[in-house]
């Protein structure tokens, strides 16, 4: 049974091979994440282990959490005070103390004296560490910084803007922005690995003064000496740093970080193993559809086998071992195309200059193992059914020239198909007037739940469907025949379209939350922009100095000046935006409904807080709760429930109130009204004059503000259409496979046709029309189902910044027109292959 599985294998090469190509691309995104994952882990813990700190101490963080510092931030960062270090160091146990100050909100600027482009990422600044045996970054070239006016940079970023050691930089700090010379290149290390970001590095006073304008520290790496006792020494720091620090040995806070860390770029990985899944679903339709007419055409072959003496299993076997070589060899040069997705991943983050740790591709067992499960177990289970029926098929019945689904079999699909169908539909109709991330789960698996019951109940539907679709392709003699041929087999038909299908339904729905996402953040921006002319705001969404607002206002032309900050705080465990305003804020620069109480009410001890968290968090307005920040709790009234905004968002307080429970005196965005008859044209110099020292500050009119705050989306969405270009890939490759083996199958019958007339054109065209029927039933499906879920997915997310709906008519449009295309270009090659058949050939085959 091996063999003769292993010879039709051979002898069906290329019709396998179809197989294989989607076997291959699903296994290679599943191992490519997996090898990335490996890579992107082993390289953490690398690079961890090289800070061999015994403990590490950091200040207690009001909102909890880890030591990881993975960006800039609105709040004051709660810190160490300067003299702890020195009480430390004169413990007995202690060898060495190396207190450390990491923070963002540091920007270099490069020769043209711009922001150095990160990609969205924060640049970090460090303190130079006292001793490298508990550093976290090393020195690779040049002497240490010294002094208010010499940085060290890391090598990648002094590599991708061309600054050699001896270059003077302009450096903006969260005090300020200086001329330094760069006397160093460093290691990034765990210091800048923290977010995988550029590091600049001063010593120790210059770093306090930059960074945080004050003595302190944000963590301090303890050496024991040998022999002690780690724990009694932890103990002994906890007593003298009293409840306002966390001490910890160093290994707990490797493992801390690796968790954070993985978890920041753990969304990559997520993303990949998903569009993986969606293309071994795919495929597994293009696999049954191959060994379900490999089955049938070879049934006197296997009637045979079962006429000599083989058993039912041993024939199940002989099908099963053809899908376990395409499973193995589908796997195995999966995994080898993985590690060249992982190194493709690599490639990508280097040519962004994205300091993100890898370094050589790490294979491990598990690895491997999940590779071969996941190609073996999705080809053998996609051709358990055909080997299922191969195996009882008894050998009379199998002499048969056509093999039929019994009418059972095809009644319990219909009735599992509407039943599917039915609860999809339910899951619409119960969360469409939901709202948050439990509808949107709900209603995505409700449309999962109905794509699976139109790929059961497909036969049906296509039945009906392809008469409809060839009315076009007029009466001629190949549009009949084409008709005639698409609906002969309709589960092979459906099976076919299901694919496309798939994948059509997933660029339509994901077309419509794109498109809905853009319009939302359009809308959002008319109404966080208002009436203001100007938007002022920093650098990859920096905050800027608080000294901004002051400048701005002394241009000549300028009417109003508000001011906008944020930063990070928690409700009940969840974490929250912490939003600081001015009350002209609400006068005009943000349009804003009221929806209770009265903003009036807008005090010290008072909020506003905006409907969805109102609704998360069962708030009305009176009522009072507690806000977590940095500096701890604090319990605050509701003044007012406001509409969701894009840029008032989540807890709303005072500047005053702001300033009070932790926030820093940094803004977010600066609105700039003008006065009456004043063009941005007539400020846009002064403006650029008064905020020279300030070159990352980023001056924008509504429309550029607006473009800026897309382009995100739009990143988004193009990453996602080319992934699922891989999932139309597959659906083009089942349709090519139907045709060819259905070319095969009827072989007799194409040279009768063309015995009697029927010349190569005409027989081509026949093909053609069976292609494009199958393709557009396939596109329409999957279009109409994406559009409905799409537009439903929209509607349950509307509180989430998501409330406009536009539905890309000329996109889903044009996505059937291309399915069309796909059509006709994956019949060239069947039907070629059927116009070159031999007439009498072809009619003396059995």
């Amino acid at each position: 049974m091996l063999k003769l599985g292993l010879r039709t294998v051979l002898s069906h090469r290329l019709r396998f091979l179809l197989s294989l190509v989607s076997v291959v691309l699903g296994v290679a995104f599943v191992a490519g994440s997996l090898i990335f994952a490996d890579t992107f882990s082993t390289a953490i813990k690398r690079n961890f282990a090289a800070a061999t700190a015994d403990i590490v101490v950091t200040p207690v963080s009001g909102l909890g959490g880890t030591d990881v510092n993975l960006g800039g931030s609105n709040a004051r960062p709660p810190t160490l005070n300067a003299d702890l270090a020195t009480r430390i160091d004169a413990l007995p146990g202690v060898a060495a103390t190396d207190p450390a100050l990491l923070l963002g909100g540091v920007q270099l600027l490069d020769k043209a004296g711009k922001p150095v482009d990160t990609y969205g990422v924060p640049t970090f600044g460090a303190s130079w560490p006292r001793y490298t045996e508990t550093a976290t970054f090393q020195l690779t070239g040049g002497t240490p910084p010294w002094g208010p006016k010499q940085i060290a940079l890391d090598g990648r970023t002094a590599k991708r803007t061309g600054f050699e050691v001896g270059d003077e930089v302009r450096v903006v700090t969260p005090t300020g922005t200086i001329t330094a010379r760069i006397t160093g290149t460093i290691t990034p290390g765990t210091a800048g690995l923290a977010a995988g970001a550029p590091l600049i590095a001063f010593d120790s006073a210059t770093a306090q003064l930059l960074l945080l304008g004050e003595p302190g520290w944000t963590s301090i790496g303890i050496a024991l000496k040998p022999g002690q006792d780690q724990a009694a020494v932890m103990q002994q720091i906890r007593e003298l740093g009293g409840p306002g620090v966390h001490v910890k040995t160093g290994a707990q806070v490797t493992q801390d970080s690796e968790t954070v860390l993985n978890r920041a770029f753990g969304g990559l990985s997520a993303v990949l193993l998903l569009f993986a899944a969606v293309a071994l679903f795919v495929s597994t339709f293009l696999i049954v559809n191959t060994f379900s007419m490999l089955v049938a055409q070879r049934s006197r072959e296997l009637a045979l086998l079962r006429a000599v003496g083989a058993s039912r299993r041993q024939v199940t076997w002989t099908v099963l071992v053809e899908a376990l070589v395409i499973g193995t060899a589908g796997a195995t040069l999966g995994l080898l195309f993985g590690a060249g997705v992982a190194a493709l991943l690599q490639a990508a983050f280097s040519q962004l200059d994205l300091d993100v740790p890898t370094g050589s591709l790490q294979i491990g067992a598990g690895t491997i193992v999940t590779s071969y499960v996941v190609g073996i177990g999705v080809t053998c289970a996609a051709a358990w059914p055909a080997a299922r029926r191969a195996g009882k098929m008894p050998p009379v019945a199998a002499m048969r020239q056509d093999i039929t689904l019994p009418a059972k079999s095809a009644r319990a699909r219909l009735i599992i198909g509407l039943l599917l169908i039915a609860m999809g539909l339910s899951a619409y109709v119960t969360t469409i007037a939901a709202r948050g991330l439990p509808a949107a789960v709900l209603m995505g698996l409700g449309a999962a739940t109905a794509v699976a019951g139109v790929v059961m109940a497909g036969p049906l539907i296509g039945q009906y469907a392809v008469q409809v679709l060839t009315l076009p392709f007029g009466r001629s003699t190949p549009a009949l025949l084409g008709a005639r041929n698409a609906r002969r087999n309709p589960r092979r038909t459906a099976a076919t379209a299901s694919a496309l299908m798939i994948s059509l339904s997933l660029i339509s729905g994901l077309g419509v939350l794109a498109a809905s996402a853009e319009a939302s953040v359009d809308h959002g921006v008319r109404q966080a922009i208002g009436t203001s002319d100007v938007l002022v705001s920093g650098d990859e969404g920096e905050p800027i100095s608080g000294k901004v607002a002051g400048l701005v206002a002394e241009v000549d032309g300028v009417a109003r000046v508000s001011r906008v900050r944020a930063m990070a705080g928690q409700l009940e465990g969840q974490q929250v935006q912490v939003t600081g305003a001015d009350r002209s804020v609400f006068d005009g620069p943000v349009i804003t409904k009221v929806e209770q109480g009265s903003l009036d009410g807008l005090s010290r001890r008072a909020a506003v807080i905006v409907r969805p968290i109102a609704r998360q968090f069962g708030l009305k307005a009176g009522e009072t709760f507690t806000l977590v920040t940095e500096s701890g709790r604090h319990n605050l009234k509701v003044a007012a429930v406001i509409a969701a905004n894009r840029q008032l968002n989540g807890v709303i307080v005072s500047l005053d109130t702001f300033g009070k429970v932790g926030g820093g005196g940094t803004d977010s965005v600066l609105y700039v009204d003008l006065d009456e008859g004043v063009t941005i044209e007539q400020v846009q110099q002064p403006l650029a004059k008064a905020l020279a020292d300030y070159p990352s500050v980023q001056v924008r009119d509504q429309a550029a503000y607006a473009e800026a705050e897309r382009g995100p989306i739009d990143l988004m969405r193009n990453i996602m259409l080319m992934l699922l270009a891989m999932a139309i890939l597959i659906a083009v490759l089942g349709i090519v496979n139907t045709l060819a083996l259905s070319v095969v199958e009827r072989t007799r019958e194409i040279g009768l046709l063309r015995s009697i007339g029927m010349d190569r054109g005409q027989l081509r065209r026949m093909v053609q029309i069976e292609s494009v029927t199958i393709a557009l039933l396939g596109a329409l499906l999957g279009a109409g189902i994406g559009v409905f879920f799409g537009t439903g997915m929209q509607t349950v997310m509307s509180d989430d910044g998501m409330a406009v709906r536009d539905v890309p008519l000329l996109q889903i449009l044009g996505s059937v027109v291309v399915a069309a295309i796909v059509g006709v270009l994956a019949a060239a090659w069947p039907a070629r292959r059927a116009a070159r058949l031999d007439v009498l050939e072809a009619i003396g085959t059995e």
